[in-house]
């Protein structure tokens, strides 16, 4: 109940400006019941996120076994976020939209490098890269959020799969050269 107070209170007024006050009037619930689980709202978002997080790994494992190819790349990483996105639209629009905050940014951000920056270690291992991996995939996951926060704030415009194909479109080349491959 206080993880749903808070989206709520995301999409409607921002995370900076949410107050544990204001979880548990939604939630109706006393303060002593929130300090008994969470020591702040930080704690309580991010607990939500690792559900969040499990959910998505899921349906990106499925991916890659086939089960829910996209493009049929071995890199499908983007067009499951994308789609993940699209089916859990408040949710995301409370975390990554424009009322989310930097924490909540940050937060997503290094779960994505981690993620990405694993894919990426096969790769590089075989070629020489000619920009830092670690700097690629920064970038990478930044030019992600961007898009993913463009297309939430504007309700998604497009498919998942038109997000993923123009994300590829305007990475996969730079990223590609940086890396020295030729393909994902």
């Amino acid at each position: 109940m206080m993880y749903e107070a808070l989206m709520a209170l995301i999409v409607e007024k921002g995370y900076e400006s949410v107050t544990v006050q204001d979880i548990l009037d939604r939630a109706d619930l006393g303060r002593s019941t929130f300090y008994a689980h969470y020591r702040n709202k930080e704690e309580l978002l991010l607990s939500g996120f690792d559900t969040l997080r499990t959910e998505y790994e899921k349906q990106y494992q499925a991916a890659r076994s086939g089960e829910n190819r996209g493009n049929g790349t071995a890199f499908n990483l983007s067009l499951e976020l994308f789609r993940h996105a699209g089916q859990n639209l408040q949710l995301y629009k409370a975390i990554v939209g424009k009322e989310s905050g930097q924490m909540i940014i940050k937060h997503i951000h290094r779960y994505l490098f981690d993620l990405v920056k694993g894919h990426f270690a096969g790769v590089t291992k075989s070629q020489k890269p000619v920009v830092r991996a670690d700097m690629a995939v920064h970038w990478l996951v930044s030019s992600f959020l961007s898009l993913l926060t463009w297309w939430l704030d504007n309700n998604l415009p497009v498919t998942a799969e038109t997000m993923d194909e123009t994300f590829r479109q305007l990475t996969m080349p730079g990223l590609e050269a940086a890396l020295g491959v030729k393909s994902f």
